[in-house]
């Protein structure tokens, strides 16, 4: 008689094939199994069935009962499937897997199932930024403080990544965020701790939109430093944290442009730190909530609103600027737009100019001297047609400064890495976040556009220095609301020019 002796273990990462092959067929059968019984479970939750009450009170009751229950079902699930796998092996003449490799197979299937599956061990990371699957061989995670490093492969084949996609838009499905199929090839979710998610359908055997199926994960980690700690980490002077909170406090109207990654939704997140916990911000996002102001302490009264899609008929679409209009009833203080990049432009500067204190946006340009540009062929796209001149007022009387913020490449004295500003790191030979420039509005200018003055400009020597003092009629509402305004914008003479 052949002796039976436990499969050893690996240690619980790294791919052993038979428990690869293990992980794969539970997973497979339990999800399919699960399917079938969610929308059951979900009813006999809705319906208050006796039944899953009991279960219910077994685990002690929760605020996401209906996730409890089903992770119960999928343990009792396990449990049966596992000595049926290991009584199939032991017929076969395999040896049956010993303890640890059944906790590894338990763990890795409940992840699948519920979880992150194969990357439960990077999202668990404080320290990872961001997740790029770009296949089943390759994955890139990249961290707060500039690393980025190809994790290899996590999923034994195509298929079983593109099996981990459907099954963990399934589960979103189940609330109505969305699904990935043929008729619809990509899906953006955000994840219960505020992460981004996109999915994309690819593969020879689907019909997709990429030669792979694909995951970017985008993590939004919300480190509330205020602007000394920003102004710690290099984003500006030390000088420029009190101006910039009377700017804020005084209800002026403002900007932040920059490039995609810049910082511009952690600039707005602390400029905001600065507004009274007294006033009521409106908060309005396209699909996701990043600023996630109702976590914020610093704001006890801040309604968040965010997009929808349309469902698979192609109804129930909720545009940015139907929300933005929506705002309007909502008794805003200030309303905040987390990206201007349609229409919806014409929508926030009106509501902005009827609110009781200063609103603000943010807006993708690579250079400042674009944003009024940029701004006002958004508010031209709309369906309003207003003639030009109408454009170029609204924004006049509505925009009081811009804030850009840059990567500046090439500093030859950089942050030290492992130095985190909300979550992400300004690596050692990286580029580093700065604001590089804030313009004044000002009116209309000699050509029918905006007149702008750009106040602080970035200097190869001195970097960001004061060159325009701020205009008479922006430095009497300063006064009126008790700030010194000569005190804060004071020209100081560069260190070139002294002596």
């Amino acid at each position: 008689m052949m002796s039976m002796k436990p499969a050893s273990s690996r240690g619980e990462m790294g791919h052993r094939p038979e428990l690869d092959a293990a992980v794969a067929g539970l997973t497979a059968v339990i999800a399919e199994r699960l399917v079938d019984q969610q929308a059951e479970v979900a009813e006999m939750s809705a319906l208050g069935d006796p039944a899953f009450t009991a279960i219910a009170d077994g685990v002690g009751g929760s605020d996401d009962t209906v996730a409890v229950v089903e992770q119960l079902l999928i343990g009792r699930w396990l449990n049966d499937a596992l000595v049926d796998l290991n009584r199939e092996r032991i017929e076969r003449g395999e040896e049956p897997f010993d303890a640890m490799s059944e906790r590894s197979i338990r763990a890795r299937v409940v992840a699948e199932l519920t979880g992150s599956g194969p990357l439960e061990i990077y999202l668990s990371d404080p320290d990872v930024e961001e997740v790029d699957v770009n296949s089943h061989l390759s994955t890139w995670v990249s961290y707060a403080d500039g690393r980025k490093v190809d994790v290899g492969q996590l999923w034994a084949s195509s298929a079983q990544l593109t099996s981990f996609q459907k099954r963990l838009a399934r589960r979103i499905s189940i609330s109505g965020e969305g699904r990935l199929d043929t008729s619809s090839p990509s899906l953006t979710l955000q994840a219960r701790d505020g992460s981004r998610v996109v999915m994309v359908l690819g593969g020879s055997d689907e019909h997709g939109i990429s030669t792979q199926p694909r995951l970017a994960i985008r993590r939004y980690v919300i480190e509330h430093v205020g602007l000394d700690g920003l102004a710690e980490l290099g984003l500006m002077p030390a000088r420029l944290v009190p101006i910039l909170s009377a700017l804020v406090r005084c209800g002026f109207t403002m900007l932040i442009s920059g490039p995609p990654g810049a910082g511009k939704t952690t600039l707005l997140t602390e400029l905001l730190g600065e507004v009274s916990p007294s006033e009521r911000i409106i908060t309005v996002e396209r699909h996701l909530l990043e600023l996630r102001l109702e976590d914020d302490p610093r704001h006890p009264d801040a309604p968040g609103l965010y997009t929808r899609r349309a469902n698979a008929e192609g109804v129930g679409e909720v545009s940015t600027r139907e929300l933005v209009e929506l705002t309007r009833r909502l008794n805003p203080d200030r309303v905040v737009v987390g990206e201007l990049v349609e229409d919806e432009a014409l929508e926030m500067l009106d509501v902005a100019s009827m609110c009781a204190r200063g609103s603000l946006a943010t807006i993708h340009a690579h250079t400042a001297d674009i944003v009024m540009a940029r701004l006002a062929y958004y508010v031209a796209k709309s369906d309003v047609s207003l003639p030009e001149y109408a454009v170029w007022s609204l924004i006049a009387q509505t925009v009081d400064f811009v804030i850009h913020i840059d990567l500046v490449r090439n500093v030859e004295a950089p942050i030290a890495a492992g130095t985190t500003w909300q979550g992400r790191g300004q690596p050692v030979g990286g580029p580093v976040r700065r604001i590089t420039s804030i313009i004044e509005v000002g009116g209309r200018s000699e050509n029918g556009t905006v007149a702008t003055t750009e106040l602080w400009r970035t200097d190869t020597v001195h970097g960001l220095v004061m060159a325009a003092p701020l205009s008479i009629q922006h430095r009497r509402r300063l006064e009126l609301a008790g700030y010194r305004a000569d005190e804060l914008f004071a020209l100081e003479p560069l260190a070139s020019e002294v002596g």
